[in-house]
């Protein structure tokens, strides 16, 4: 018998809302987080939207000097870490965040020189060498690094700080939550492009079951929603336009006038642990992380295998490692991108795995609202599976005027209340990089 895992806390930073309860209930009212960028030019680009944080106060979290050595990314991650951890009962809530010692600080009560901020331990009674922190990015600081390449092709190199490169390296974020809190188990980055965020999910799993810890923080976050990457994405033709003059209708997974998919940004993080670990203490499961499949298309750089093979391998390694036959799935959430040749790759690897059954499963794209979050999308798509699974509800997909008859779906187009026992979260990234999640009701 493997050890058995579930998740005792999420947590959220993303287009919707800045913390869980803000971003589900905006998921179930279908609204969207897609709007035009304002933060650069974008005469000159293929694409002008994005789907972006809104109203973040970093100054919750950490100290003005530590927000400016760190990137947005890794602010974020830090947030959802905090929320996910004090849902857990990893951490007292009282010692969760900054914002007390922000408080003292501006009072003038710390004394000069002491360190910027305190770690707050784990709750009594967890051994902190036993709880690891896999919170992971698929591109790390990017304003980071173009801030500071523009720095040095401006002013010389003796201009570049000398926290750029602690500021930029991918594994900040599960370095600060572990010095923060005093996390000793394993806890580095793990990048898998746009997969990064379930990889992470499934590797912590996989940790747990194997004894290697008991407690990790797995999740994944972006912000690279920047001139260069959105130029990039662009060229490359993979990005959406507003239709009809509007952002929020731009991303549309499924349906038949898809063109592309919005860049987003945020994060998410999700508190694994062993069950009778959780118990032990009087958590409260909320999921149970049955089984995963991680595989590779070993076919194109950027393009999903043409037959959804290799997506389809890792559905079927994850519903084996769960011991759930496929009839017992009664909710998707899909990769999703909203391009014409992700989306229809991805109905074939459904169809191999559920057959003619696949029309009459429920199956709803978090990214139609939210865009897609690269790094972090994985990880805040699950957190939407974990509340579906705790409350009984799906939310819809928008933009779905017209299904594409390729896409023979049942695509829940308003909130949907279900009895929901067993889920399928799907993910896929650029290097042909598949993963998928089995999550059952705690």
């Amino acid at each position: 018998m493997r050890r058995r895992v579930v998740v005792t806390g999420i947590g959220a930073v993303c287009p919707l809302g800045n913390d869980v309860a803000t971003t589900w209930q905006n998921l179930l009212a279908g609204r969207s987080g897609v709007d035009y960028i304002r933060d650069f030019p974008v005469d000159r680009l293929r694409s002008d939207i994005a789907a972006s944080v809104k109203g973040f106060d970093v100054a919750r979290y950490l100290s003005p000097k530590e927000a400016e050595i760190y990137g947005r990314v890794t602010h974020f991650s830090l947030a959802a870490a905090v929320e996910a951890l004090r849902e857990a009962g990893i951490v007292p809530l009282e010692r969760a965040s900054a914002a007390e010692d922000e408080a003292a600080e501006r009072a003038g009560a710390r004394a000069q020189g002491a360190p910027p901020l305190a770690t707050a331990a784990p709750a009594s009674g967890i051994d902190r060498t036993r709880v690891g922190c896999l919170m992971s990015t698929g591109m790390g600081s990017v304003e980071i690094f173009e801030e500071q390449v523009g720095r040095s092709a401006a002013r010389g190199p003796r201009a570049v700080s000398p926290y750029f490169i602690p500021g930029v390296m991918p594994n900040g974020a599960a370095a600060l939550i572990s010095m923060r809190y005093g996390l000793m188990g394993p806890s580095y980055n793990l990048a898998s492009a746009c997969a990064t965020g379930t990889h992470s999910i499934a590797t912590s799993a996989l940790m747990i079951e194997a004894g290697e810890a008991d407690v990790m923080v797995a999740g994944g976050a972006e912000a690279a929603t920047r001139l260069n990457t959105v130029a990039g994405f662009g060229n490359a033709k993979a990005l959406a336009r507003a239709v009809d003059g509007d952002p929020a209708r731009a991303s549309r997974p499924f349906d038949r006038r898809r063109q592309g998919f919005v860049m987003g940004e945020g994060a998410g993080a999700l508190v694994l642990e062993e069950e009778q670990h959780a118990l032990a203490r009087g958590a409260k499961p909320l999921a149970v992380v049955a089984g995963f499949g991680m595989t590779t298309d070993a076919e194109h750089l950027t393009r999903p295998h043409s037959g959804g093979l290799g997506l389809a391998l890792a559905l079927e390694r994850a519903l084996a490692r769960a011991g759930t036959a496929p009839e017992a799935i009664g909710y998707i959430n899909p990769h999703a991108t909203s391009t014409p040749q992700g989306d229809a790759a991805e109905v074939l690897a459904l169809r191999r795995v559920f057959g003619e059954r696949l029309a009459r499963i429920p199956i709803s794209a978090t990214k139609s609202m939210i865009g897609h979050l690269l790094g972090g999308a994985g990880a805040v798509e699950t957190i939407a599976v974990v509340c579906s699974l705790r409350d009984q509800l799906l939310h819809p997909s928008i933009n779905v005027d017209e299904l594409d008859p390729e896409c023979s779906l049942d695509v829940v187009r308003e909130r949907r209340a279900v009895d929901l026992r067993h889920a399928v979260k799907c993910s896929a990234g650029f290097g042909g990089h598949n993963c998928a999640l089995v999550l059952e009701r705690a």
